[in-house]
């Protein structure tokens, strides 16, 4: 039982560890969120999978910026997201760390922000996903080495899910043979050494379009938008 609630409270602080980046009040800064080795590794791996797609002079925006919508770029989403503030403050009020990742795997709220201010098409909801499961994989055991990105396949836990829609669920799994490819530090040769075609067929521009995004974050969040634009 004890065991179980360091587990927890592990998973908990995983997924909080970002909160400053929406300015929500009495959010612990970094490096108080991660006070442990392994828990800023798979944080420090996360960034390092994210941030290395169209880096710009510093900014002040908390928005994302995207690829799908481009006409959002240039409106005042700051005010949006800052607006909905509250919402989010109260998404991560949820003390159950299964009912947390799920609430954020959910939230299209989460996908307004930016990870990474010098990368304004980075994701905040992405960033937390993708460290919650490096995170857990990690406190497994693995390295990233051993780490898959697999399709619609049992996993031993939710929260190692990184990306849902209503037909795919993608999760990063050990030693799963079976899945889309091994994960590598840039998206696009996962995605170009895929088994299968998870996006293609009339959508070919868009799988080519994934095929040119390093960031981890940048195609999740892109993903979602796409799907989102075909429903």
């Amino acid at each position: 039982m004890v065991r179980e609630m360091e587990f927890e409270a592990e998973m908990l602080a995983i997924l909080r560890h970002d909160l400053h980046k929406i300015r929500i009040t009495g959010a612990l800064k970094h490096k108080a969120a991660l006070q442990d080795e392994l828990s800023r590794r798979a944080d420090g791996t996360a960034a390092w999978m994210s941030r290395n797609f169209l880096r710009e002079v510093f900014r002040k925006q908390l928005y994302r910026k995207s690829l799908i919508y481009p006409m959002r770029n240039i409106t005042n989403t700051r005010t949006l997201a800052n607006l909905h503030r509250v919402e989010a403050a109260s998404l991560f009020q949820e003390t159950d760390p299964l009912k947390l990742h799920t609430a954020i795997l959910r939230s299209k709220l989460l996908n307004l922000y930016a990870e990474a201010r010098r990368f304004p098409y980075t994701s905040l909801k992405y960033h937390i996903l993708l460290t919650c499961a490096l995170y857990y994989n990690f406190k497994s055991g693995f390295d990233m080495k051993d780490l898959y990105l697999c399709e619609n396949h049992p996993n031993e836990s939710p929260f190692q899910v990184i990306y849902r829609d209503t037909t795919r669920e993608w999760a990063i799994l050990p030693r799963c043979r079976s899945g889309l490819s091994k994960i590598y530090p840039k998206f696009y040769t996962t995605w170009e050494r895929r088994k299968y075609q998870s996006v293609g067929g009339e959508h070919q521009t868009f799988a080519e379009l994934l095929s040119t995004i390093g960031s981890w974050t940048v195609a999740l969040a892109t993903l979602e938008e796409f799907m989102a634009f075909l429903a």
